[in-house]
């Protein structure tokens, strides 16, 4: 699979190893998700906040190091999470996308993104977020894509999740590794990232990061709901809300197109 795009290619075409599970602290991942937001981050970079696990994690690495911009929605969000955490964050927006604005960009969408992506509400807001940020300057976007489908297998939604929860001790490359969930919300990002010239760049994907994880003892791993991500949260005095994910709706779903 080719994407153009030296990091995606990168982890399609990496042979992983799931064979060897023997790590038995979460201490190399760490050290490896924040070397690999250094890499990945920059000054004046962008990301999306929300009171979740993996933008907690990225906004509390890239603060370490640069000075970037976040972008956040308050409507499907714990909002005393976030005030939290736009504590530490060098620049942000608290943003109100309207029922008008998200039809528009449903609207411009059509025919430019895969008719799935197309009724997944997140994607105008997506397009909200990357159309905002260019005209501001920003072109250089970090990712969460791949805490879900990698990290967790979509523990808490079981109805599309391989392990539902519970990593095994024989591991095997899993639907949403590379295809399903994680094949769709990439070309989701990358269709969009496109046509406002936005560069994108994902941690959760880097392949030595991926590795590390593959390598945690399945006990590890499933130690808590995306286990390495909340130790890093933890260590790193991060607020979070146990097992919780809310998801992406930029406007009330009874307020969307259907």
């Amino acid at each position: 699979m080719n994407w153009n795009h030296k990091e995606l290619d990168a982890f399609y075409s990496h042979e992983f190893d799931f064979k060897n599970q023997y790590k038995t602290s979460y201490d190399d991942w760490i050290k490896t998700f924040d070397a690999t937001v250094r890499k990945v981050g920059c000054n004046g970079c962008f990301m999306g906040l929300s009171s979740g696990y993996d933008s907690g994690a990225i906004s509390k690495a890239l603060s370490k190091w640069y000075k970037f911009k976040a972008f956040t929605m308050y409507n499907n969000e714990n909002k005393d999470i976030i005030s939290a955490r736009l504590k530490y964050v060098p620049e942000y927006e608290i943003a109100n996308m309207t029922v008008d604005q998200w039809k528009g960009y449903y609207n411009f969408l059509l025919g430019k993104i895969t008719e799935q992506n197309q009724r997944d509400m997140a994607s105008m807001g997506v397009a909200y977020t990357f159309d905002t940020a260019n005209k501001q300057g920003y072109k250089v976007f970090i990712c969460g894509q791949g805490g879900d489908e990698i990290i967790s297998d979509y523990a808490l939604y079981p109805n599309q999740s391989e392990f539902k929860g519970k990593f095994p001790a024989d591991l095997y490359e899993w639907p949403n590794f590379r295809g399903h969930m994680n094949l769709e919300y990439i070309t989701e990002i990358e269709d969009i990232a496109k046509i406002y010239g936005i560069e994108t760049h994902y941690p959760f994907l880097d392949v030595a990061l991926v590795q590390e994880f593959l390598w945690l003892t399945s006990e590890l791993k499933n130690a808590a709901y995306k286990a390495p991500i909340k130790e890093y949260l933890v260590r790193n005095s991060v607020l979070y809300e146990e097992n919780k994910k809310r998801g992406f709706n930029p406007i009330p779903k009874e307020q969307a197109i259907p």
